[in-house]
């Protein structure tokens, strides 16, 4: 059984999706800027799940956040 068919049974998650569905008037992500050690995203079948982040960088240190993350990147 794959994720997304326990969820459909856990009891809790559906209330969570309850509640959340009177939160959420709407959603839109989008690639601003992407990394030069990150392959494009590519749509795949689903149904997936995503981990979105965000990150605020300061003027100056793109460079050096970069190449740490291109180094890191080999350990995830």
């Amino acid at each position: 059984m794959d994720c997304m068919n326990k969820l459909k049974n856990n009891k809790e998650y559906l209330e969570f999706r309850r509640e959340r569905s009177q939160m959420l008037l709407s959603r839109r992500n989008q690639l601003l800027l992407e990394f030069s050690f990150w392959n494009e995203p590519q749509p795949r079948m689903g149904p997936n799940i995503y981990e979105l982040r965000t990150y605020k960088l300061k003027p100056g240190t793109m460079i050096e956040w970069g190449n740490n993350w291109a180094r890191a990147i080999k350990y995830r």
